[in-house]
């Protein structure tokens, strides 16, 4: 079985020093990614949901998911999922 914590956390540099600056730094630093990680998602899930109700002007999809409608669900979840991927592969690019 896999397990992400098998091999162990990496060793500390200089025995058993840390360096306080650099760990406070690497903590601001991942504050502000997921900021901008958060804002970037925002961003790219609405215009994509305005994008997907342009593409499909006949389709209320709000109206069919409040029906219980699993297909478009599906395709909806679907399309947020890519949507996803794609902010996922710009951002770390």
């Amino acid at each position: 079985m896999f397990s992400p914590f098998a091999q162990g956390f990496p060793p500390l540099p200089d025995g058993n020093s840390v360096d306080l600056g650099r760990l406070l730094m690497n903590m601001g630093l991942a504050v502000v990614w997921a900021f901008v990680a958060s804002i970037s998602f925002a961003v790219a899930i609405s215009i994509g949901l305005r994008l997907f109700h342009a593409l499909i002007p006949g389709l209320d999809e709000i109206g069919e998911l409040k029906k219980g409608n699993m297909a478009v669900a599906l395709v909806f979840a679907t399309f947020i999922i890519s949507l996803t991927a794609i902010v996922v592969a710009i951002l770390l690019k």
